[in-house]
């Protein structure tokens, strides 16, 4: 399987995960704050996840429309 992809497509393969890792384990440290102390305001904590989440997203999102671009503009022969 992974001898098919590119280094960049490992490298952004392992990113990701490492990323994700990191979320899964702090959001469920958080759901697990809030479950023994209910009175902590985790609020701040939800919103950080939040916005990791939505730049990792973006950051995908752009990475995959650029490889999509450079395979057209390869195939098509440029602009």
């Amino acid at each position: 399987m992974m001898k098919e992809r590119s280094t960049i497509d490992i490298v952004v393969i392992l990113m990701t995960s490492a990323v994700g890792i990191v979320l899964l384990t702090a959001t469920v440290g958080v759901i697990i704050g809030k479950i023994i102390h209910p009175e902590v305001d985790t609020s701040r904590a939800a919103e950080m996840i939040a916005n990791v989440v939505t730049t990792l997203v973006g950051a995908l999102v752009g990475f995959i429309g650029g490889r999509a671009q450079g395979k057209y503009e390869a195939k098509n022969g440029g602009s």
